[in-house]
Parts: structure tokens; C-alpha cells; sequence
């Protein structure tokens, strides 16, 4: 069901799940104030089953080690380097060595 976000005079932005064919809203309940439907980028609420990694067969992207088929990006080492050199824990620290 898409998202749609309304702006109300009082309260401000809010969003409310609503089905393509509901009418807009014209007040905002909790306030009783006129409300503006915004137009805005889509989002949707997706519900049942289906949507989730979980859903699905084959292998889990847990599964997927380093160099197998697929695998386009480097393995990330978990340190950022600093201007002072590698952090403490960092393998290419030489006081790991």
C-alpha cells in the first residue's frame, strides 16, 4: 500500500498508509485541521510474504565468501585509515607484525 505524506498547519508533516483508491484526507484527526496532500517520492508498505531474503531459495548473501562468482567488490577490513597510520587492530599495523 503506498505511503502518502500530508502537511498539516499545526502538527507539520506526517504520513499515513492508505490505499490507492481512498479519497485524500482533509483533516488531520487528532488536531481538526485542514490538511495539504504533498507530493512526494514513492514509498510503499509491503505486507505478506515475498519481500524478504528469508522468502527466498538458494544461497543467503552470509553464505557468498570472497572471489566466488558475483563477488565484485573487495572484502572490507572493518579499519579506516588515519593520518597517524593504521589503527591498532589493523593487520598492516607493524606493531602487529
Amino acid at each position: 500500500m503506498p505511503i502518502y505524506e500530508y502537511d498539516c498547519p499545526k502538527c507539520g508533516k506526517f504520513d499515513v498508509i492508505q490505499k490507492m483508491s481512498d479519497p485524500p484526507l482533509e483533516l488531520h484527526d487528532p488536531c481538526g485541521s485542514a490538511v495539504t496532500k504533498l507530493m512526494s517520492a514513492s514509498a510503499f508498505s509491503f505486507k505478506g510474504s515475498g519481500f524478504y531474503i528469508t522468502d527466498y531459495g538458494g544461497k543467503s548473501p552470509a553464505h557468498v565468501t570472497p572471489g566466488e562468482k558475483g563477488d565484485t567488490k573487495p572484502a572490507e577490513t572493518g579499519c579506516a585509515p588515519s593520518t597517524g597510520g593504521a589503527c591498532a587492530s589493523c593487520p598492516s599495523n607493524p606493531a602487529n607484525a
